[in-house]
């Protein structure tokens, strides 16, 4: 097939020029007709680029992330299970996140709340995962070093496969990321099968003032409670907002007139600290509970329960159905 085109002209000889225009070329249109052939030229080259993809995360941000990232540091536990569950990899992580096990060789950046920014910036990472609800204030100064932020969260069953499904995609891990979905509701299935009805519960947590609170459904906890089923007494109780949004403040006088079937306690303080389970015995209004009178009382894993809210929410639901049938 013959085509034609105008861009032969520019290399043919001058002779040929002043054979088919009987005159010299003019160097000013010849001048023009470059420039705009370049530019022209370099629009399509800039076109062809592929764009950087732009995803939003469970801040509701929309994030420019290149493909694939591979220097990834976490700065929550929820951020490095929910990576390593889909399938990656960090080369960072914050001081509370311990689990798996081969986390703990990496940097550690500062406790989840106090990251080092130039601790992060220093590794180089080309993504930073953050958690939601307690981390959000990282973005602002991360970003300014130049360093995309995606944020993570695990308010909800939802929120863990949303944020499993997003990870596993910007690390070219899609299948992987599918399995763990898929291995996180199945378990929590089945564990619904075996779990006991019309059971009432309160889940107390105390800070360091000794004030002590009521997991509401809205708190992680609570979270758990309610996939099976059980009958959380806090449920319409004040919410403490703020730093306790999700709980609410429980008092002595509320402990004498609240009577679950169970009461289970979370101490977010290390050992050698006293257990809150413990501690209830001793206090007032709260020793008077026929729950803790009879010992019903139950100390919940703080891992588990408080400190990695993520993809092992099916570890927590089958622990607390398990201690629910064994107190029964």
């Amino acid at each position: 097939m013959r085509t034609t085109s105008r861009f032969p002209v520019f290399g043919q000889p001058k002779e040929h020029l002043r054979r088919r225009t009987g005159a010299s070329p003019n160097p000013v249109i010849a001048l023009i007709l470059l420039l705009v052939l370049g530019a022209s030229l370099t629009l399509t080259a800039c076109s062809s680029e592929p764009s950087t993809p732009t995803v939003t995360d469970l801040l509701g941000r929309s994030v420019e992330i290149s493909e694939n990232p591979v220097r990834i540091v976490t700065t929550h536990p929820t951020a490095t299970e929910t990576l390593y569950r889909a399938g990656g990899v960090a080369v960072g992580r914050d001081s509370s996140s311990r689990y798996p096990a081969e986390v703990l060789s990496l940097p550690n950046v500062g406790s989840a709340y106090n990251i080092s920014t130039e601790a992060v910036a220093a590794l180089d990472p080309d993504l930073v995962l953050i958690e939601a609800l307690t981390q959000s204030g990282l973005v602002g100064s991360l970003e300014q070093l130049g360093i995309p932020v995606l944020a993570v969260r695990a308010a909800s069953l939802d929120d863990i496969v949303q944020s499993l499904t997003l990870v596993g995609e910007l690390i070219g891990m899609e299948d992987a990321a599918a399995q763990a979905v898929t291995d996180v509701q199945d378990r929590i299935d089945a564990a619904e099968e075996n779990a006991p009805e019309g059971k009432s519960i309160l889940i107390f947590v105390a800070d360091a003032q000794n004030n002590v609170y009521a997991a509401k459904p809205a708190s992680y906890p609570g979270l758990v409670a309610a996939l099976i089923g059980l009958d959380n007494l806090a449920t319409d109780l004040p919410d403490a907002g703020g730093i306790y949004m999700g709980y609410a403040p429980f008092s002595a006088e509320q402990a004498t007139q609240i009577s679950p079937d169970l009461v289970l306690t979370i101490t977010p303080a290390p050992a050698p600290a006293p257990r809150l389970s413990a501690v209830l015995a001793q206090m007032p209004g709260f020793k008077e509970m026929p729950a803790v009178k009879a010992g019903r009382v139950v100390e919940l894993d703080p891992v588990l329960f408080l400190q990695a809210q993520g993809p092992r929410i099916a570890d927590a639901v089958e622990g607390l159905i398990d201690i629910m049938n064994n107190s029964a």
